[in-house]
């Protein structure tokens, strides 16, 4: 297949390594020269992984996306929502109906996204699709090397508009065997384990974090740091139920508890895995992905779905209130919160419809003004 990944940083790195030693024509594009590297000129990847790894041929490593998307049938974005805008208006004029866009992962972006587009007047791809989250857990370890000691064993995948579902979950199946469909775009963001996970890491262990080079996923991860992840998924879970979406709900526990961890995003052994690379001992700041992404976008929208739902969430609405004096900004109601983008006024019944049908909804114009 036809792929181009857009996307310098680790999740790019890893994505365009695994899918060519695979078989795919990859070409890989990023904003940044710097990022890229040695890639401009010879474009090879080492990739250092369970399972499939080794040294892969790209097609091409280039910062012209316009190169990077043509003759794509899936344009791969394995970057951080919060440069799903600005990638919206880069790749408007290049996109076109044919193509399958796929955000790894979307929180809520494959909406976001199309909206964009729109607004920047790009054409309509055939559908976008999300992951609920990455398929990689990846660091670089070079200026062409990337190690992702873990791979997600279940990655649940949403699309937008949902009618499209079948055949884009069966396109995004050919790259990633471990997809696993979700009703619709909502669905899949709601299973995104990094809201859940990362905002109580962060602020529970802001201290150690101050002093330096830290990883939270080790000597973080205390008793009482999960008792505020658990309540955050607690919530997560029952706002799930209540939209009406089934299960599995992918449980933060299935991550922590070896018993369980088959039925879980990364399946059994996964944190060992984590902790065992070393490669998350690492300096965190205010600016960090765990915080512009998962705080600000996430748990803005999780807060979001639960009042429409009607489920209370004091651990989502508490987090958000400390990191709105951490940040010095309005979280809630803002990023990725439903009203934000234009939905907040509809019921549940009306925004799944919505998410279903897409460009196709008497809703469409609406949402774009």
């Amino acid at each position: 297949m036809n792929v181009a990944v857009l996307g310098g940083g680790n999740g790019g790195f890893a994505t365009a390594a695994d899918l060519a030693l695979a078989g795919h024509r990859v070409r890989l594009w990023s904003r940044s020269a710097s990022a890229l590297g040695p890639l401009a000129g010879e474009p090879a990847l080492t990739l250092v992984a369970e399972g499939r790894q080794g040294r892969a041929r790209l097609e091409r490593a280039t910062t012209e996306i316009a190169v990077a998307v043509a003759g794509a049938e899936v344009v791969i974005v394995p970057l951080p929502a919060t440069g799903h805008a600005d990638l919206a208006e880069r790749l408007a004029p290049h996109v076109n109906e044919g193509q399958t866009i796929l955000l790894t992962p979307g929180t809520l972006g494959s909406y976001a996204m199309a909206r964009d587009l729109a607004r920047a007047g790009g054409a309509r791809p055939y559908a976008i699709a999300e992951t609920g989250t990455l398929p990689y857990l990846a660091r670089k370890t070079g200026a062409a090397t990337v190690s992702a000691p873990v791979r997600a064993a279940n990655l649940p995948l949403g699309v937008f508009p949902a009618s499209r579902s079948e055949p884009t979950v069966a396109r995004i199946a050919e790259l990633f065997p471990a997809v696993r469909p979700c009703v619709d775009a909502l669905d899949v963001a709601l299973t995104n384990a990094g809201p859940v996970i990362h905002p109580p890491l962060v602020l529970l262990n802001a201290g150690s974090i101050d002093g330096g080079r830290f990883d939270v996923h080790a000597a973080g991860t205390t008793p009482n740091v999960r008792r505020l992840i658990d309540a955050v998924d607690a919530e997560r879970v029952a706002m799930r139920e209540g939209w009406g979406y089934p299960a599995p709900h992918y449980e933060v526990a299935t991550y922590y508890d070896e018993a369980r961890g088959a039925a879980g995003l990364y399946g059994a052994g996964a944190k060992a895995k984590l902790v065992a690379s070393g490669l998350w001992s690492e300096v965190l700041t205010l600016e960090h992905r765990y915080v512009t992404e998962d705080v600000v976008l996430g748990l803005s929208l999780l807060e979001s779905a639960g009042r429409t739902a009607g489920v209370d969430t004091p651990a989502v609405t508490g987090l958000l209130m400390i990191f709105r004096v951490l940040l010095g900004q309005t979280l809630s109601g803002h990023g990725r919160a439903l009203e934000h983008l234009a939905l907040g006024d509809y019921s549940r019944r009306e925004i799944r419809a919505f998410l279903r049908e897409g460009w196709e909804s008497p809703l469409w114009g609406k949402v774009l003004r």
